[in-house]
């Protein structure tokens, strides 16, 4: 009986060559009584790879580098912004309500051409601060000690002001980002809980007063965070930002007093030098509560609306086509924040027709578009600007004191008929003291880039020459 339940191997020949298993006919019903093993999945990465485009890693980045290239990228995302308002129309969207209030962000938008002027003006106030009777007076003081200009006492001024007046935005752009780590590390509770607390001490009317305290507490704390399981590169770009917003606030009392002594030593006479102490407090006393009552641009408040309205709610930016989000982060991606030129957003509507414009000017440019050499400083200006029905167009102007030389590059197909505008444009000036010496008008082969048309960018573009 024990050898009858002896079990062993069996023997098979190692070398023996399995016979392959024959295709299956798809014809045939499928069997379900056939168990065999699947041992390797079809290979599908390169479909999901071409299914899956929008989570390609570095093809964000790319997009906005060529979209940053271009000089019409906020003339194109604001016809793609009335284009999903058409979209936006034709849907049967079930909640009105918030439909309703996009449509009239989007009516908000364009203004009217008698208005064009007045937007412009309030758009130039909102480029800068160097404006007013202090800059009026460092200004006049420059042009009388050249030696100034470049100076590390006039650079400590415009710091010490600044670091007064931006201490408020310091602290909320602080908060800001410690509330966003605290909704991404939100699986975190204690973590999460943590900066939570943090963002509302910045918050407090005394952060300013603590502010020593809460820089110490925050930086253990963003030790933490990067030591946190659920720290990912996107938190990684968050943190820096922290840590240099904090560098940004400046906590030395003495700074702006030390900086008007350095300053008062290229000053003649007590009474001047009173006027300039005078200057200085008056603008610092007065700068939030005139930046507060300013006549702030209607087109750019329109835009913070959007940009708040698919904020707060999500389906605002699922409305189909192009979503709101992608279009204003492409706007304000626009190459004027960070190119030393004046920037103007213009969107019009007259007799039911619709234009977006954009204006680049740079008030100093010194390169003569005739000689192509360096000359007396022009008023230089480009225009690009979309008329829907008609097509693309760009305007160049150059002004030299009086002298006024103009291009406009023009849809082929409406050469002909923009070509004959020359003589009424020299008679518009005619009761004037300007003159056009020179008006070009030629179709628009390709669009052109900021720097094939400002030749002077490049070097501007290179940097600031200040201390730190």
């Amino acid at each position: 009986m024990a050898d009858i339940l002896k079990i062993t191997a069996p023997l098979i020949n190692k070398n023996a060559i399995q016979p392959n298993k024959q295709s299956t006919d798809p014809t045939v019903p499928f069997n379900l009584q056939d168990i065999t093993k699947v041992i390797k999945s079809n290979p599908q990465s390169e479909l999901l790879g071409q299914n899956n485009k929008l989570l390609q890693k570095d093809e964000g980045a790319s997009i906005l580098m060529n979209l940053l290239k271009d000089p019409a990228v906020t003339v194109q995302f604001l016809k793609n912004i009335f284009m999903l308002q058409e979209i936006i129309s034709l849907l049967p969207v079930n909640n009105s309500t918030v439909t309703q209030e996009i449509q009239q962000l989007f009516n908000a938008l364009l203004i009217n051409p008698d208005q064009i002027v007045e937007e412009m003006l309030r758009q130039e106030y909102a480029s800068t601060v160097f404006k007013g009777d202090l800059f009026d007076f460092l200004r006049k003081l420059i042009s009388e000690k050249p030696q100034l200009k470049s100076s590390e006492e006039l650079t400590n001024l415009l710091k010490s002001i600044n670091g007064i007046l931006a201490k408020q935005d310091v602290l909320d752009s602080v908060a800001n980002s410690l509330q966003f780590l605290s909704e991404s590390l939100a699986p975190s509770k204690s973590l999460a809980e943590s900066l939570q607390q943090l963002s509302l001490k910045f918050r407090q009317e005394d952060a300013i007063g603590q502010f020593s305290t809460l820089k110490q507490e925050t930086l253990e704390l963003l030790k933490e965070v990067e030591n946190s399981i659920l720290f990912s590169p996107k938190l990684a770009k968050i943190v820096p930002i922290v840590i240099y917003n904090l560098s940004r606030f400046q906590d030395n009392p003495d700074f702006l007093g030390e900086s008007l002594a350095d300053i008062m030593m290229f000053i003649n006479g007590a009474e001047q030098k009173m006027q300039f102490r005078q200057l200085v407090a008056d603008y610092i006393a007065t700068f939030g509560e005139n930046h507060k009552n300013a006549d702030h641009s209607h087109i750019m408040n329109t835009i913070a609306d959007i940009i708040g309205r698919q904020n707060e709610d999500v389906s605002s930016i699922m409305l189909g086509g192009e979503k709101i989000e992608k279009i204003i982060h492409s706007l304000l991606s626009s190459p004027c924040n960070f190119t030393p030129l004046l920037h103007f957003v213009i969107p019009v509507e007259y007799m039911n027709i619709k234009s977006f414009a954009e204006f680049w000017i740079d008030p100093n440019d010194t390169y003569s578009a005739q000689q192509g050499t360096e000359t007396d400083q022009n008023i230089h200006m480009l225009i690009v600007f979309d008329i829907s029905g008609i097509g693309e167009f760009e305007a160049e102007l150059w002004a030299q004191g009086e002298k006024i030389q103009f291009s406009l590059f023009c849809p082929v197909q409406y050469l002909s008929e923009f070509s004959a505008l020359s003589s009424k444009l020299s008679q518009i000036t005619q009761n004037s003291s300007y003159k056009f010496e020179r008006i070009t008008i030629d179709k628009l082969e390709r669009q052109r880039s900021l720097m094939d048309v400002f030749k002077t960018l490049p070097y501007k573009r290179t940097g600031v020459d200040v201390k730190i």
